[in-house]
């Protein structure tokens, strides 16, 4: 019987060995069965009896089983799971705590918890949990997770933007507030300069004013400009626990109706807030800038002082007062002839700035109106206004002064680097532009500060090749070392001005401090800089997520409405666009611009969309299109173009 026993084991094994095996990625269909495809391209059928030991996305291998002439895969070995750390809500299955996954259908997930994790969890809460036991990993065929983090319960109204904090592992709310004191040491040595004319410009709902500015012209005709900079600094040291938040943190994060403040906010939003009429701690720039433009630099003064802002002033109120003579309620008599001045003077600086550097092309801004309970109502579509291009113009100022200072006297600070286009795309770069007919630039001048910025203002009016050029550009950077900023056509560039919103400007701010006091700064670890990169990623990323699922919220009820849509990129399914009423990303698929399919074809590398061997479509054409699918799990909105029936 033994005997018996082992010859069928053998046979089985040899049975197992003989079996086709292949590896490859799970894809899950929503009907509940799903396909493994291989890197071969080949695919194969999963029933749904199989499907319950695996999740969309998992890399696993098994056999190939074929019955009635039709093949099928089983899946036997986990190779790499899509699942590791997810957000999930919680429900109960036959009185056991399980976790759904977000976006994965009909798999339930053993719920089990981390010591550390003391909420009571009931059914609709959300949380973030870690899978620890994967289906194919264990006999039973279970899942099984940890609870890490509550996230929300599911009435939150508040649940889009916690779960999208969550999952880019960002705070979900500011520093705990303390008991802050000002460093005394620093107060007595503040120049008082309560009594000049300081004044903010700002969003009408911003509460973490960090800057304030004032001018005046000289006898030389120059423009003398004084910028406050908030010293959030001056309340703690940077060996302090709220430093070490701050540094872990980096960035003020915003989202649409919801900001998560780098500093505590009694730090934030009113100590180190430049309100009006409140007498507060700064550090001062004053900088002279010639009649063209020109900063003096030999002229420029830091220096630690108290100021009383006389104003704080939003965007549109400056632009209604300059563009349209709006009276303001909140007035003081300098004020007319300051903002005057500021007007010239951004216009000045804008001049020398496109003759000695490199200006960002505008684009619009969107704003998004919510109601009471936190739903988008309304997208607003705004220009950038007089007042923005002052502020704007006068942060370069400082900035540039700052870094003229600390990188003559100090050296080593946080600057703010672009390398312009990837060296691995310099050939891909030369190719394009033979295509445009621009000739007279190799890799090594297109490698080099001069020759970029030389390239830049020669195509400055050809936004199709400077659109095309984009995909080859490197990623802005961060350095110790004053390296060239390529992108704004600047040697080198450090900021400043945002100490209670970028911990980068908060350290730089410490470094100018201790030059003005003659005081030995802290040395700089280069991992301050990989950890910025980080945060400044998974901000962007949050924001993206945050901003598509939104925007598929608004426009749910909107299928069938006309939009105006602008290509901004072609892959081989269609095209990506922008609504440009909206502001909102689409994707227009081949098959809803033409209904024959071997009749149309995308080419990305031209920009392309050719439909009977003739060019149809193209990179920055503008077209009417309509809502056709909105897809809320992978936040997606689907177009077509309008069709002349329709129109």
């Amino acid at each position: 019987m033994l005997q018996n026993n082992s010859l069928l084991a053998q046979l089985k094994q040899q049975l197992h060995q003989q079996t086709p095996r292949v590896e490859g990625t799970v894809r899950a269909h929503a009907k509940g069965y799903g396909f493994l495809e291989t890197e071969n391209k080949k695919s194969y059928f999963i029933p749904a009896t199989q499907m319950k030991n695996v999740i969309d996305g998992d890399k696993v291998s098994g056999q190939i089983i074929t019955k009635n002439e039709k093949e099928s895969f089983e899946p036997e070995t986990l190779v790499e799971s899509s699942l590791s750390e997810f957000l999930g809500k919680i429900d109960f299955k036959n009185k056991a705590m399980v976790i759904i996954p977000e976006n994965v259908d009909n798999i339930f997930i053993k719920c089990k918890f981390n010591p550390e994790f003391t909420q009571q969890l009931k059914a609709g809460d959300w949380v973030k949990a870690k899978l620890i036991t994967h289906a194919l990993d264990n006999d039973k065929h279970l899942f099984v997770a940890e609870a890490l983090q509550f996230i929300a319960e599911e009435s939150s109204p508040n649940l889009l933007w916690l779960k999208t904090l969550a999952r880019h592992n960002l705070e979900a709310s500011a520093p705990i507030d303390d008991a802050f004191s000002l460093n005394e040491a620093e107060s007595l040595l503040r120049q008082d300069l309560t009594e000049v004319d300081f004044f903010t410009i700002d969003s009408k709902e911003t509460l973490d004013m960090d800057d304030a500015i004032t001018i005046t012209t000289n006898e030389n005709n120059q423009f003398c400009v004084s910028v406050a900079i908030a010293d959030p600094s001056t309340y703690f040291s940077s060996d302090s626990e709220i430093n070490q938040q701050a540094m872990q943190r980096c960035f003020t994060t915003y989202l649409p109706n919801y900001t998560v403040s780098m500093l505590p906010q009694a730090l934030a939003n009113d100590l180190c807030s430049l309100k009006a009429n409140e007498k507060r701690a700064s550090v001062v720039a004053k900088i002279t800038i010639s009649p063209q433009g020109e900063i003096i630099h030999s002229a420029t003064e830091f220096c630690l002082a108290w100021i009383r802002s006389k104003a704080k002033l939003s965007y549109d109120e400056v632009s209604d007062f300059i563009e349209k003579d709006i009276p303001f309620s909140n007035d003081f008599p300098s004020l007319h002839k300051q903002l005057t001045l500021f007007q010239q003077l951004a216009t000045i600086r804008t001049q020398w700035r496109a003759e000695h550097a490199l200006l960002f092309k505008e684009n619009h801004e969107y704003d998004f109106i919510f109601n009471n309970e936190n739903q988008l109502i309304n997208i607003v579509k705004k220009s950038k206004r007089i007042a923005h291009k002052i502020v704007e113009e006068i942060m370069v100022i400082a900035n540039q002064a700052f870094t003229e200072k600390i990188s003559t006297q100090y050296g080593t600070a946080i600057y703010n680097t672009h390398n312009g286009f990837e060296n691995k795309y310099l050939d891909c770069v030369v190719k394009l532009l033979d295509e445009f007919k621009i000739n007279g630039f190799n890799k090594e001048q297109l490698s080099s500060f001069d020759g970029y910025k030389s390239l830049r203002k020669l195509i400055d009016n050809n936004p199709l090749l400077e659109h095309r050029l984009r995909r080859y550009l490197s990623m802005a950077d961060f350095s110790l070392e004053p390296n060239s900023h390529y992108g704004m056509g600047f040697n080198a560039y450090a900021t400043w001005t945002s100490p209670i919103r970028k911990y980068g400007d908060l350290v730089n701010h410490r470094l100018l401090k201790s030059l003005i006091l003659k005081q030995p700064a802290n040395p700089l670890d280069l991992s301050i800089l990989t950890n910025m990169n980080e945060r400044r990623r998974a901000q962007r990323m949050a924001e993206r997520d945050i901003n598509q699922k939104l925007y598929c919220q608004y426009l749910t009820n909107k299928i069938g409405q006309t939009y105006t849509a602008e290509i901004i990129d072609i892959n081989r399914g269609g095209a990506k666009v922008k609504l440009l009423e909206i502001g909102a990303i689409a994707f227009l698929p081949l098959s809803l611009i033409h209904p024959v399919r071997n009749e149309i074809i995308a080419q990305p590398d031209s920009g392309e969309i050719i439909i009977k061997q003739q060019t149809a479509y193209t990179l920055l054409d503008v077209l009417t299109v309509t809502i056709n699918e909105i897809k809320d799990n992978n936040s997606s909105i689907i177009v077509k173009i309008l069709s002349i029936d329709e129109s």
